[in-house]
This record gives structure tokens, C-alpha cells and sequence, in this order.
């Protein structure tokens, strides 16, 4: 339940009397429900209007670029309606898959409130980066200074990560969503069915663990979770290792 809740400590799992099936999956359906409406919201924000300003101020410094289509099938330096309810589209889509993700990790993230901030947003962004900046296409060979449009897309994915971490943790500690928004919030799942199926496998094989001596002993030992943490870690440093590859090669 640490993955869903972020929240159960040692002494919860050791003292707490095991909660019925039905309370368990409700709070896993509340968490996942909520995130998922408040990572679309953020998705949505980030790229469709975060991402629109940075994309438009990379065109007023290049207006060479102006007509160009980007990497991600943009039109630079045109600002059309279609255009900005697409890429809002998109970021909702981002922001949901992102939620799922944050789902599954925030039940690793320690430290004090600054902390845990500062990591779960920096990590995220490094890898995005990762992915985003490349040496082919048009995008970072086309629009300069580089420095300004590779760090604009890495700060991207890290602006949402920061919105989801502080709005989706308030809104789970004050927020109780009407039945139908928690419909709406638990409807792209359908959708992702294989993922889905993965964070329920995930979800009742931690379930299961707590009934047994073996698996609480497991549950309570630090170890699982800072192996986990050190994956984690690792994947960041690969990933920064090649964004500073590729902007050396783009430099």
C-alpha cells in the first residue's frame, strides 16, 4: 500500500489490524483518481499554455524559423486555435500517463518537504530531457541559443511535475471528489488497460504481503525500498549522461 498511499510507516504496518478488501481498493481508486484528474489539469496547463509561451518566445528569437514545422509537428511561429487545443489535447494525455507514474513512485520519495520537492521534480525533468533533446531534426539545430531551448524542455516536464506533487498530495488530504469526477478520473484507465492491469497486480500483491509474517518482515525492511530508490537514481545519472552528450553534440 506504499506505492498507493506514500503515507503507511513501520509502525502502521507492525500495530495497524489489516483493513477489509473493500476499504483498501476504494483509497487505492480514490488515490489513482485523484491524481489522474489533477496530472491531466497540470498536463494540460504545462504544455498548452507553459509550453505555447516558451514556444513563442523561441520564436520571436528566431524568426528565420517562423513557418518551420517541428520535430513534434508544430507549425513554428504560428499561433492557431486548432493548434493550441491539439497541444492541449496532447498535454492532458501527457498529464495522465505522468500521474500513473507519480502513482507508482510516491511512495519512495523522502525527506523534508523541500526535499522531497526539489527530488521528484529534478528527476523526471533529466530524464524527459533525455528523450527530448536529440541531434536530429530541426528543433535544436534550427532555434537558438541552445542553452535557452534545451532548457526550456527540460523545465517543462519539471514545472509539471512540481504542480502534480504539491496540488495532487493537498488534494488528497482535503479534497473528497463527487462519485462522478472520480468516474472521470479512474475512465483513462480503461483506456491504458495494460497498465492498469500492472499497477493492480502491484497493488494486490502488496495486499497480500502484509497478511504473511514473511511479507510484513519484507514490507518493513528499509532495503526493498532504497533498492528501488538506487534504480531510480541510476536511471538519472544514464539519462543526464546522455542529455550532456547530446548537447555537446549539438553545440
Amino acid at each position: 500500500m506504499a506505492i498507493w498511499e506514500g503515507r503507511m510507516t513501520s509502525a502502521a504496518l507492525a500495530g495497524t489490524p489489516r483493513t477489509p478488501w473493500r476499504d483498501d481498493l476504494l483509497g487505492a481508486a480514490r488515490t489513482l483518481s485523484v491524481l489522474t484528474v489533477v496530472g491531466g489539469a497540470c498536463g494540460a496547463f504545462v504544455v498548452g499554455v507553459v509550453g505555447r509561451l516558451a514556444m513563442f518566445l523561441l520564436a520571436a528569437l528566431n524568426p528565420d524559423a517562423t513557418g518551420v514545422t517541428s520535430d513534434d509537428g508544430f507549425m513554428m511561429g504560428q499561433v492557431t486555435l486548432s493548434g493550441s487545443a491539439q497541444l492541449m489535447l496532447a498535454g492532458l494525455q501527457l498529464g495522465v500517463i505522468g500521474a500513473g507514474f507519480y502513482v507508482v513512485v510516491r511512495g519512495l520519495i523522502i525527506g523534508p518537504s523541500w526535499f522531497r520537492l526539489l527530488t521528484v521534480s529534478l528527476g523526471p525533468a533529466v530524464v524527459v530531457g533525455a528523450i527530448v533533446v536529440h541531434t536530429d531534426g530541426v528543433d535544436f539545430r534550427l532555434l537558438e541559443p541552445l542553452w535557452l531551448a534545451a532548457g526550456l524542455f527540460i523545465a517543462l516536464p519539471a514545472v509539471y511535475v512540481a504542480l502534480l506533487h504539491v496540488l495532487g498530495e493537498r488534494a488528497l488530504e482535503r479534497w473528497r471528489p463527487p462519485s462522478w469526477l472520480m468516474a472521470i478520473g479512474l475512465a483513462p484507465w480503461v483506456l491504458l488497460l495494460p497498465v492498469t492491469l500492472a499497477l493492480a497486480a502491484g497493488f494486490t500483491a502488496l495486499r497480500s504481503l502484509r497478511g504473511y509474517d514473511t511479507g510484513r518482515a519484507l514490507l518493513l525492511s528499509p532495503w526493498p525500498a532504497w533498492f528501488l530508490r538506487a534504480g531510480l537514481a541510476v536511471l538519472c545519472v544514464a539519462a543526464l549522461i546522455d542529455l550532456r552528450n547530446d548537447l555537446d553534440a549539438l553545440g
